[in-house]
């Protein structure tokens, strides 16, 4: 039996997995700690559209010339334009309506009760269509959904989006949203098969699926996981989350074993490669 959990700080976003009494970092927790330079300048590039927005507003009203009413009216501003923006955003996300077509498609074929079809704006309407010309072209059985997998050795957990055959081959699958597929995705990968593997799952490769975001996204695309990957990899980055939360005096998690059992990979991967 697993149950994810928070951290009891509210300033800490981590997330374990309470597992048979044991509590195990869930893998988007650890690779936390990798950072993602990619989001800077965005982040950068938004505050500054926030500000100069506000500026603009502020300085065409009476009082401009007043330092304390600038300042107070440019506070009240930005915090409208954000929430402008953040409106205009969800008007235009697709990606969770895409993730949930996707998931009753999947579970309807494997014969589970998903309940009534989800009504998808045209935008993701299309994306599922497109989702599903691919999974035809590549005969896509799907065996288990959102299955919760762990490594107690190793110290981590996660569920994993799809474990499917692909062409005869048994694939772990990401879905990921957004402009771009980023690097660290190929470790949780990895970390899912190694993890999945140690609950019966074993996979002959991984591949990330990535949908779009926002309706301006580019298309759907498809990578596979290279080979060259291995589980200690993302070992090295549970480490440096380790360090890093017991310099911070915070919470790493129960360990019972500290030898990872990654000998077992290689056989694994070649048993899940016979269809």
């Amino acid at each position: 039996m697993s149950m994810l959990t928070r951290a009891r700080s509210p300033w800490d976003r981590s997330r374990f997995y309470r597992i048979e009494g044991v509590d195990l970092p869930s893998v988007t927790t650890v690779l936390d700690v990798i950072a993602k330079p990619a989001l800077g300048p965005w982040y950068a590039k938004e505050e500054r559209r926030y500000f100069e927005a506000a500026m603009l507003e502020v300085l065409s009203k009476p009082g401009a010339r007043d330092p304390e009413f600038v300042l107070s009216a440019v506070v009240d501003a930005v915090g409208g334009v954000k929430a402008a923006d953040r409106e205009k955003q969800r008007a235009a996300t697709i990606g969770t309506a895409i993730h949930a077509g996707i998931e009753w498609q999947l579970r309807t074929r494997l014969g589970e009760d998903a309940g009534a079809e989800p009504v998808l704006p045209d935008a993701a309407a299309w994306a599922v269509e497109s989702w599903k010309d691919w999974a035809k072209s590549i005969a896509l059985e799907p065996l288990a959904i959102e299955r919760t997998v762990y490594c107690e050795a190793c110290g981590y957990a996660g569920t994993l989006d799809l474990y499917a055959r692909v062409e005869g081959a048994l694939t772990v699958l990401d879905w990921k949203s957004g402009r771009a597929i980023y690097p660290e995705a190929f470790l949780q990968n990895v970390a899912y098969r190694h993890a999945a593997a140690r609950q019966g799952l074993a996979s002959a490769q991984g591949l990330i699926v990535r949908v779009p975001k926002l309706v301006d996204d580019p298309a759907w695309e498809v990578m596979t996981v290279p080979e060259t990957l291995v589980i200690d990899d993302f070992l090295a980055a549970v480490r440096l989350w380790r360090w890093q939360r017991q310099m911070e005096g915070k919470p790493i998690g129960d360990l019972r074993s500290a030898r990872p059992c990654r000998e077992r990979d290689r056989s694994e991967r070649v048993a899940a490669a016979v269809p």
